[in-house]
C-alpha cells in the first residue's frame, strides 16, 4: 500500500516529466514545480536534493512504468508473435513520442548522466525484449532460423539509438534528415519495418 510520502513523491515526478516535456529541462525551475502542486519548496526538498535528482527520478520513474507495459504484452499468450511485434512496435512509439527533439538536445547538453542512464536503458530493454520476440518468432517460424536475427537486433538497437540523438542526425545533409519523420511513432515504425523485411521466413513474406 502508498504511503502518503510515497504518493506526494509520486505526484512530484508525473508534475515535474510534464513540466520537463512541455517546457524543456532547462526552463523548468523548482518553483515552476512548486507552483504546478501548489506545495511548499519545502515538501520538495523533503523528497529530492535538486532538479537533476528529480529529472533521474523522472527517468527512473518512466523506465519502471515502461518495463511494466512491455512485459504484458510481451507475456499476453492471447497474441501471435506478429501482433505481439505490432503492439510492442506502436508501444515504443507511443512511449517515446511523448518526448519532443528538443527535450533530448536539451538533456544532452544539461545532464549528461541522464543522457547516458535513458541511452543505456534504451538499449537495454530493446535487446532483452526484442531478443524474446525474435526467440518466439523463430520457434512459430514466423522468422528465419539462423543468426540475421541477432544481426537484425543490433541493427534494430543501434538504428533507434541514433535516430534519437540530435547531434548524430545533425551530421547529414538537410534533404536526407528532411524525410526522417519527425513523429516517434512513425520513425519507429518505418525502421523496424525496413529491418524485418529481410527477417522474416519465405513462408511469411
Amino acid at each position: 500500500m502508498e504511503t502518503i510520502k510515497d504518493k506526494t513523491r509520486k505526484r512530484i515526478l508525473e508534475a515535474a516529466l510534464s513540466l520537463f516535456m512541455r517546457y524543456g529541462y532547462s526552463r523548468v525551475v523548482i518553483d515552476d514545480i512548486v507552483r504546478e502542486l501548489a506545495i511548499s519548496k519545502k515538501t520538495i526538498y523533503n523528497h529530492f536534493s535538486g532538479k537533476s535528482a528529480i529529472l533521474m527520478a523522472c527517468i527512473e520513474y518512466f523506465a519502471e512504468a515502461y518495463q511494466m507495459k512491455a512485459a504484458a504484452i510481451l507475456q499476453n499468450t492471447d497474441l501471435s508473435i506478429r501482433e505481439k511485434l505490432t503492439a510492442y512496435l506502436e508501444f515504443i512509439g507511443l512511449s517515446f513520442s511523448s518526448f519532443s527533439q528538443d527535450f533530448w538536445i536539451d538533456i544532452k547538453r544539461a545532464e549528461p548522466e541522464a543522457w547516458v542512464y535513458i541511452n543505456t536503458f534504451k538499449r537495454e530493454i530493446s535487446l532483452k525484449d526484442f531478443g524474446q520476440l525474435m526467440d518466439e518468432g523463430v520457434k512459430a517460424g514466423y522468422l528465419l532460423d539462423d543468426s540475421s536475427r541477432h544481426m537484425g537486433i543490433l541493427m534494430l538497437i543501434a538504428t533507434m539509438q541514433q535516430l534519437t540523438d540530435p547531434d548524430y542526425l545533425s551530421q547529414f545533409p538537410s534533404e536526407i534528415t528532411a524525410a526522417v519523420p519527425m513523429d516517434t511513432t512513425k520513425r519507429v515504425e518505418q525502421i523496424v519495418t525496413i529491418l524485418l523485411r529481410g527477417l522474416l521466413a519465405t513462408t511469411n513474406s
